[in-house]
Protein backbone atom coordinates (compact mmCIF):
# COMPACT_ATOMS: atom_id res chain seq x y z
CA UNK A 1 0.00 0.00 0.00
CA UNK A 2 1.81 3.30 -1.07
CA UNK A 3 2.41 5.91 2.03
CA UNK A 4 -0.60 8.73 0.92
CA UNK A 5 -2.89 5.87 0.93
CA UNK A 6 -1.68 5.06 4.51
CA UNK A 7 -2.11 8.55 5.77
CA UNK A 8 -5.85 8.83 4.58
CA UNK A 9 -6.93 5.57 6.17
CA UNK A 10 -5.24 7.18 9.85
CA UNK A 11 -7.18 10.22 9.25
CA UNK A 12 -9.92 8.25 8.52
CA UNK A 13 -10.47 6.59 11.94
CA UNK A 14 -11.24 2.85 10.99
CA UNK A 15 -12.54 1.00 12.88
CA UNK A 16 -10.26 -1.92 11.41
CA UNK A 17 -6.38 -0.86 11.79
CA UNK A 18 -4.95 -2.84 9.08
CA UNK A 19 -4.44 -4.00 5.57
CA UNK A 20 -7.26 -5.90 3.75
CA UNK A 21 -6.15 -8.31 1.25
CA UNK A 22 -8.72 -8.44 -1.97
CA UNK A 23 -9.34 -12.40 -0.74
CA UNK A 24 -10.38 -11.23 2.70
CA UNK A 25 -12.78 -8.51 0.90
CA UNK A 26 -14.39 -11.28 -1.49
CA UNK A 27 -15.26 -13.15 1.37
CA UNK A 28 -16.75 -10.41 3.49
CA UNK A 29 -18.86 -9.48 0.45
CA UNK A 30 -19.85 -13.04 -0.35
CA UNK A 31 -21.06 -12.91 3.51
CA UNK A 32 -22.63 -9.81 3.09
CA UNK A 33 -24.88 -11.18 0.03
CA UNK A 34 -26.02 -13.86 2.52
CA UNK A 35 -27.10 -11.96 5.13
CA UNK A 36 -30.29 -10.76 4.73
CA UNK A 37 -30.30 -8.50 7.38
CA UNK A 38 -27.51 -6.51 6.83
CA UNK A 39 -28.27 -3.49 4.20
CA UNK A 40 -24.97 -0.75 2.66
CA UNK A 41 -25.79 2.17 0.66
CA UNK A 42 -24.18 4.87 -1.67
CA UNK A 43 -25.47 8.41 -1.20
CA UNK A 44 -25.25 10.28 -4.27
CA UNK A 45 -25.35 13.98 -5.09
CA UNK A 46 -26.68 15.90 -8.07
CA UNK A 47 -23.53 18.54 -8.28
CA UNK A 48 -22.53 20.12 -11.80
CA UNK A 49 -25.55 18.05 -13.93
CA UNK A 50 -25.02 14.67 -13.09
CA UNK A 51 -25.18 12.48 -9.78
CA UNK A 52 -22.08 11.73 -8.27
CA UNK A 53 -21.15 9.16 -5.21
CA UNK A 54 -20.04 11.21 -2.12
CA UNK A 55 -20.73 8.87 0.50
CA UNK A 56 -21.55 5.26 2.18
CA UNK A 57 -23.81 4.30 5.29
CA UNK A 58 -25.23 0.67 6.42
CA UNK A 59 -27.31 -0.75 8.81
CA UNK A 60 -27.69 -4.30 10.43
CA UNK A 61 -29.03 -6.63 13.17
CA UNK A 62 -26.85 -7.53 15.75
CA UNK A 63 -28.16 -9.40 18.70
CA UNK A 64 -31.75 -7.58 18.61
CA UNK A 65 -30.25 -3.88 17.94
CA UNK A 66 -29.48 -2.11 14.91
CA UNK A 67 -25.88 -1.45 14.38
CA UNK A 68 -25.45 1.62 12.00
CA UNK A 69 -22.24 1.54 10.46
CA UNK A 70 -19.63 2.63 7.81
CA UNK A 71 -20.95 5.62 7.53
CA UNK A 72 -18.37 7.58 5.50
CA UNK A 73 -18.60 10.97 3.92
CA UNK A 74 -15.89 10.67 0.97
CA UNK A 75 -15.99 13.25 -1.82
CA UNK A 76 -16.56 16.51 -0.43
CA UNK A 77 -18.14 18.50 -2.73
CA UNK A 78 -20.79 21.64 -2.96
CA UNK A 79 -23.11 20.55 -0.07
CA UNK A 80 -22.07 16.98 1.11
CA UNK A 81 -22.36 17.55 4.65
CA UNK A 82 -25.67 18.49 4.93
CA UNK A 83 -26.44 15.66 1.68
CA UNK A 84 -24.76 12.87 4.04
CA UNK A 85 -26.75 14.05 7.21
CA UNK A 86 -30.39 14.13 5.66
CA UNK A 87 -29.78 10.77 4.27
CA UNK A 88 -28.49 9.34 7.62
CA UNK A 89 -31.70 10.97 9.11
CA UNK A 90 -33.67 8.91 6.38
CA UNK A 91 -32.42 5.77 6.48
CA UNK A 92 -32.80 6.35 10.76
CA UNK A 93 -36.44 7.04 10.28
CA UNK A 94 -36.81 4.04 7.90
CA UNK A 95 -34.95 1.84 10.81
CA UNK A 96 -37.32 3.58 13.34
CA UNK A 97 -40.69 3.14 11.45
CA UNK A 98 -39.58 -0.78 10.67
CA UNK A 99 -37.37 -2.61 12.75
CA UNK A 100 -39.03 -1.14 16.23
CA UNK A 101 -35.30 -1.68 17.96
CA UNK A 102 -32.64 0.46 19.62
CA UNK A 103 -30.67 2.48 16.58
CA UNK A 104 -26.91 2.39 17.77
CA UNK A 105 -23.45 2.89 16.58
CA UNK A 106 -19.84 2.78 17.05
CA UNK A 107 -17.74 5.57 17.22
CA UNK A 108 -14.10 5.78 17.80
CA UNK A 109 -12.87 8.64 20.18
CA UNK A 110 -10.73 10.44 18.56
CA UNK A 111 -13.09 10.79 14.98
CA UNK A 112 -13.73 14.47 14.55
CA UNK A 113 -17.33 12.89 13.72
CA UNK A 114 -18.62 12.54 16.99
CA UNK A 115 -20.52 15.98 17.35
CA UNK A 116 -22.06 15.02 14.00
CA UNK A 117 -23.37 12.18 15.74
CA UNK A 118 -24.79 14.10 18.59
CA UNK A 119 -26.70 16.83 15.78
CA UNK A 120 -28.59 13.61 14.27
CA UNK A 121 -29.87 12.89 17.42
CA UNK A 122 -27.36 10.00 18.63
CA UNK A 123 -26.40 9.90 22.80
CA UNK A 124 -23.22 8.59 23.75
CA UNK A 125 -24.59 5.64 25.98
CA UNK A 126 -21.61 3.68 26.73
CA UNK A 127 -17.64 4.14 26.82
CA UNK A 128 -15.58 1.28 25.55
CA UNK A 129 -11.54 1.27 25.50
CA UNK A 130 -11.32 3.35 22.66
CA UNK A 131 -14.85 3.94 20.97
CA UNK A 132 -18.08 5.41 22.01
CA UNK A 133 -21.59 3.61 21.77
CA UNK A 134 -24.43 5.76 20.78
CA UNK A 135 -27.75 5.24 20.53
CA UNK A 136 -30.58 7.33 18.73
CA UNK A 137 -32.77 9.32 20.97
CA UNK A 138 -35.99 8.40 19.17
CA UNK A 139 -38.11 11.00 21.45
CA UNK A 140 -36.75 14.00 20.07
CA UNK A 141 -34.72 12.65 16.67
CA UNK A 142 -36.00 14.68 13.08
CA UNK A 143 -38.51 12.42 12.18
CA UNK A 144 -39.61 12.89 8.45
CA UNK A 145 -43.16 11.76 7.25
CA UNK A 146 -42.13 8.77 4.65
CA UNK A 147 -44.65 7.51 2.83
CA UNK A 148 -45.71 3.97 2.37
CA UNK A 149 -46.96 3.16 -0.57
Amino acid sequence: MDIALKEIRKKINFFLKQDISPKQQRKWFESYQLNKENFMFVVQEFYDGSFINIGSMGYRDINGEIDVYNIMRGRKVHNSKNTMANAFTLMNNYIFDTCKLDITCKVLKENPANSWYEKVGFEKVKEVKDYWKYKLNTTNFRKLNIRKE
